[in-house]
């Protein structure tokens, strides 16, 4: 079983090849698709897309997003993530690198995401880009952090490691095949393969083999073959671990 944890395949860039984007995806080996939606003005075509099979969905509002967040997007959240293919709130929470939005609402928004996964059982997905530091010192605030992933992991080894503790699981997707990716590659080396997740982030960070192209789920092979050349394992056993981490995450009754 191959499980793409992190797929955008709702987005309009893939309006004229869906179907045969899937295709492609179950024909290489890909099993299951988590389709991650995050900016409310596309939750209904999400959904919609959702109802494949072998497809689960998340929904939560992005950081780029949280400046345009309006109070009924959170009662809607609400009511969407006790569908019973959804598995998961996000991806939500900071990014101080494009700062699309003002850093005091984006914590606001992404606190009040995490007090409504907490209320409906869900685990999280976090966003978290040149704000590693905040992350943890907002998360660490909580007795009992919410379970989930750091989405697209790009920190440092002493970093991975504390979310690791935490109990976060690590995303790892197609920036650990490039050849200058050297922390990346210590993180997806040192850190156990228990708490690793697999990734593509589609249509976005396409593989090294794909580099400057659309990303696809077919092409989370090539995260994933990395990654058992860095843990000098095979290919299946790999496969096997990563899929079993997603699964026990968001698809295990809580």
């Amino acid at each position: 079983m191959i499980i793409d944890t992190h797929v955008h395949l709702s987005d309009a860039k893939f309006d004229a090849d869906r179907d045969e984007t899937v295709k492609r995806a179950f024909d290489s080996g890909v099993t299951v698709l988590f389709e991650i939606s995050c900016d409310p003005l596309e939750w209904d075509k999400a959904l919609e897309f959702s109802k494949r099979d072998n497809v689960y969905i998340s929904f939560g509002i992005h950081p780029h997003e949280a400046e345009k967040a309006k109070e009924e997007d959170f009662f809607k959240l609400e009511s969407l993530i006790d569908g019973k293919k959804t598995i998961a709130v996000g991806e939500i929470g900071l990014d101080y690198h494009y700062d699309f939005s003002p850093r005091h609402i984006q914590r606001e928004v992404f606190i009040r995401q995490l007090g409504i996964a907490a209320k409906h059982n869900k685990p999280v997905i976090i966003h978290c880009r040149s704000a590693y530091e905040e992350m943890i010192t907002l998360l660490k605030k909580y007795e009992n952090p919410p379970k989930g992933v750091i989405h697209c992991f790009s920190g440092t080894i002493d970093e991975a490691k504390v979310f690791a503790e935490m109990g976060f699981l690590l995303g790892i997707c197609g920036p650990v095949t490039y050849p200058k990716s050297d922390k990346l590659k210590q993180v997806a080396s040192e850190i156990p393969i228990e708490k690793l997740l697999i990734e593509t982030d589609c249509p976005y960070l396409a593989p090294q083999k794909y580099r400057g192209q659309r990303n696809e789920p077919a092409y989370v092979t090539e995260v994933l073959r990395q990654t058992a050349e860095l843990k000098n394992i095979s290919f299946e056993e790999a496969a096997r671990i990563t899929a079993n981490n997603a699964k026990e995450l968001f698809l295990q009754p809580s």
